[in-house]
This record gives C-alpha cells, sequence and structure tokens, in this order.
C-alpha cells in the first residue's frame, strides 16, 4: 500500500500532498522561512516522523502544523483484458 502525506496549519490543508515525510517538512520549512531563521522564535520542525501517522511541528506564534500519513487504496477493481479487439476497418480480413 502506498501513502501520501497531508499537511495541516492551524486547521487548513495544504493544497497538494506529499510523497514522503522529508518532502512535507521541507514544504513547510519552506513557506516558514522567516519565523524558522529568527534567533528568538521558538520553533520545532525537525522532529522523526511518529509512528502513529500524525506528527505536530510547532511554530511560534501560534503556528500549529500537522503533518498526516494517509494510506492509499487503490481502486480494486478488474483489470481490463490485454486482449486486443478487432476493430472494423473497412477491408476483409481473408
Amino acid at each position: 500500500m502506498s501513502f501520501v502525506y497531508i499537511v495541516v496549519e492551524n486547521g487548513q490543508a495544504y493544497g497538494e500532498a506529499y510523497t514522503t515525510y522529508n518532502l512535507a517538512v521541507a514544504s513547510v520549512k519552506s513557506k516558514h522561512k522567516q519565523e524558522i531563521e529568527d534567533e528568538g522564535a521558538l520553533v520545532e520542525v525537525d522532529l522523526p516522523e511518529n509512528a502513529s501517522g500524525k506528527t505536530e511541528l510547532y511554530i511560534e506564534k501560534g503556528i500549529n502544523i500537522l503533518i498526516m500519513k494517509i494510506p492509499v487504496r487503490s481502486s480494486g477493481g478488474r483489470k481490463k483484458s490485454r486482449k486486443r479487439s478487432l476493430r472494423y476497418t473497412g477491408y476483409s480480413h481473408r
């Protein structure tokens, strides 16, 4: 089963999903570069992924971030037959 990572910041999800935890964290770091670089700011973004699939990050000034690991399920439908069908081309096949 494959997974995607969703970033939720103060209740609002980012507009994209990420294929790895590291990409999700990099997106957070990119968005909040200025706050992270402030020397006096309380920042917790370099945390390892939580085994539960929900990792909470924090940036000072009330920016609470949740990175969630979400499973992607396949459709589970029947596979298409790989046989080619003969299409009518206007010519007889003799």
